[in-house]
């Protein structure tokens, strides 16, 4: 095998079939080709969206091969396992069959499959098991159990909880940060926790070895730390592997950069993303891979890949205006050459609701044009934007998919607060009041059905509890703070047809502050300590819903109803037939649609209320990939009263759409909204 040495010039070994290279003239545009063809040692290709970027990366493995290279000097990595399969297929296709010996797959799985053949030296044995994320749960469950008494109920079940404790230490693990700086920085909690989240990390890796198992972390970490530990195995693969090709750079981690540069100076790099398109931050990706790739590599060619396929020339120009704000990026312009269309439509409605009967009218209007309704998306910031939608959608019976969120009544939160509200209404509902005994620090599900067998005997359950008459042997402080926010929530129960449900801190709506004010806001807080906000501002689409209903019973039989036109709607997901695609803007990248409406563009709403200057920019890379999915329609929509605080507020349009040149969107703007564009 030749060394890093020997070819140091990276080229390939011949010159490839003249027809082959007419073929890529014919299929490939000029950056493309320049992409494909390129033999320098550094190669980075920005590749805008609906700019051919896997195809690029697909030809230019199959140039490779028909140049001389072996398949086996071909390391191609991807980010998700479809991408990968894409992958194959397309250049199976263009080659005729798949080329034996060339390594194709995620980061996590190459890792896999160099550890697996180097497994004694990072203290595994070949046949080590792969953790999921519920495994890992169940680990620090059973670490939690063993711990002293002494340690605080309450941090303890702040720690353990929907598996924050594994998500604290995986940000620490891919980020570079110590688990103190991840503590301090990312949630909400008391640096005296410190010693115990350090103590459960390292018996977690104790764990880990005992059962010859890696979680997916480990599956990156110890991939580097054979390589950093042990330079003559990074050695063998440098000279195997003449041509590293990375897909998506811009969703490299600081790991994954590393793993990468291990390759630098022996082998192609090779590597096409968009910084433009970098909304993964959450998940541990770092923008600044990207962004400082030209520096770290000097030497690299940059080959901009900037005509867009995919949309009309009035999306693509809407797009670049909105982007050109983010003031550190690597330049690029797109621009596209498809038949032109209608302006971007920006919608300025009253509410929430107004702004789903829009979205609801301009669909229907579309599919009856003959626009099937697969080739229409709602798209959305968090999924709590998608409520009043997703109920116009229900009770018109248009099928539709929901991506990167579980349904608004299915969502544990909305059950919780619904629970006092059916107990209210209805006191022998047993469900309902597991479900907010099991919620009260102190009773389980034992305690639960010895309590209940009393109530049930009581001709008026709720009276029993509040009275005092029925109490647990355990438990006793939550099950007091349940009963003092069931006795509050009974006293403001508001009478049918007296017109309180309608007015701020009245009504449902009120009854749902009151539950908030009572007990069930520390227990979000606590149960849900990064997802708080978000959450917190679904139970608030909850009470603008309910402000609408005159009384406690037809609120709840209208939910009841909506709930199993949910579950039909979750059984016709099995049906492959057509549908409306509901998203976030995070699952919804690398999709697109003919039609796009992109709702809730708010200030708080999108961009974030949690984005402060350096989050802003990622921000404004998340509306550009929403913008962006759309090939003939985009329609971007804002409102002026929202709710906040159980009463409707008055809003700003999202600082997205201000900074939008008007000559770029038509205006469809309803008295009062405030909006005016830029």
């Amino acid at each position: 095998m030749e060394t890093g040495e020997d070819r140091k010039l990276l080229r390939p070994r011949a010159n490839a079939d003249p027809a082959w290279s007419e073929r890529l003239r014919c299929e490939l545009n000029e950056a493309q080709f320049k992409f494909a063809t390129a033999d320098d040692a550094v190669i980075l290709g920005l590749a805008g969206p609906g700019s051919g970027k896997t195809r690029a990366l697909v030809y230019r493995a199959a140039h490779l091969i028909k140049c001389g290279v072996p398949p086996g000097e071909i390391l191609l990595l991807t980010f998700t396992n479809k991408a990968a399969e894409e992958m194959k297929e397309r250049l199976s296709k263009l080659l005729g069959s798949w080329p034996e010996g060339l390594w194709a797959g995620t980061f996590h799985s190459i890792g896999a499959r160099i550890l697996r053949r180097h497994a004694p030296l990072v203290r595994r044995k070949s046949n080590f098991s792969i953790l999921d994320e519920d495994d890992s749960r169940s680990i620090f469950r059973q670490l939690a159990a063993t711990l002293p008494h002494g340690l605080d109920e309450e941090e303890r079940r702040l720690l353990l909880r929907r598996g924050l404790l594994g998500r604290m230490i995986s940000r620490a693990r891919n980020s570079g940060l110590s688990l103190r700086e991840v503590m301090a920085d990312e949630y909400t909690f008391n640096l005296d926790c410190l010693p115990l989240v350090e103590k459960l990390a390292l018996l977690y890796e104790q764990k880990k070895e005992e059962a010859n198992a890696f979680d997916f972390d480990d599956l990156l970490l110890r991939w580097l730390e054979l390589f950093e530990e042990h330079p003559e195995i990074k050695e063998h693969y440098r000279e195997r592997f003449a041509h590293v090709l990375v897909d998506e750079f811009q969703d490299t981690n600081i790991v994954q950069a590393r793993l990468v540069d291990q390759f630098a100076g022996a082998a192609s790099i090779c590597a096409v993303g968009d910084d433009a398109q970098s909304i993964y931050a959450f998940r541990f990706a770092h923008v600044g891979n990207i962004l400082s790739f030209p520096e770290k590599y000097p030497q690299a060619l940059v080959v901009r890949m900037e005509q867009n396929y995919r949309s009309t020339p009035e999306i693509v120009a809407l797009a670049n205006a909105s982007i050109a704000f983010n003031r550190v990026q690597l330049p690029k312009k797109l621009f596209s050459q498809n038949s032109p269309g209608e302006k971007p439509l920006v919608v300025g409605a009253r509410d929430a609701g107004e702004e789903a009967s829009f979205v609801l009218d301009r669909i229907m209007a579309l599919h009856r044009g003959g626009l099937p309704l697969k080739e229409m998306a709602v798209l959305y910031r968090s999924a709590f934007l998608s409520t009043e939608v997703e109920f116009a959608l229900v009770r018109q019976g248009i099928p539709y998919r929901t991506f990167g969120g579980v349904k608004f009544l299915q969502k544990s939160h909305i059950k919780d607060i619904l629970a006092y509200l059916k107990v209210l209404h209805n006191p022998v509902d047993a469900e309902a009041w597991r479900r907010l005994a099991l919620l009260q620090p102190g009773l389980g599900q034992a305690t639960f059905n010895r309590l209940w067998n009393d109530l049930k005997e009581s001709p008026d359950p709720l009276g029993a509890a509040l009275s005092g008459r029925v109490t647990p042997a355990r438990g006793k402080e939550g099950w007091r703070s349940l009963c003092r926010t069931l006795e509050a929530l009974r006293a403001r129960l508001p009478v049918a047809g007296s017109g309180e449900s309608g007015k701020k801190g009245n009504g449902i709506a009120g009854l749902i502050a009151e539950a908030m004010d009572g007990n069930y806001e520390q227990i979000l807080q606590k149960n849900y300590p990064d997802q708080y906000e978000e959450r917190l501002r679904g139970i608030e689409r909850l009470a603008e819903n309910a402000a609408r209903y005159d009384s406690l019973g037809a609120f709840l039989e209208s939910l009841a109803l909506e709930e199993s036109l949910f579950a039909d709607a979750a059984a016709s997901e099995r049906i492959d037939g057509d549908h409306l695609t509901l998203s976030t803007v995070h699952s919804a990248k690398g999709k697109e649609w003919e039609a796009v409406f992109v709702i809730g563009l708010n200030e708080g709403s999108f961009p974030s209320h949690r984005a402060g200057d350096e989050e802003l920019p990622e921000e404004r890379r998340l509306f550009y990939v929403a913008v962006t999915r759309a090939r003939r329609y985009l329609y971007l929509s804002t409102y002026w009263a929202d709710y906040r605080s159980w009463g409707p507020v008055t809003g700003e349009p999202s600082l997205f759409l201000k900074e939008l040149p008007q000559d770029c969107f038509e205006a469809v703007l309803i008295e009062g909204t405030g909006f005016t564009g830029s």
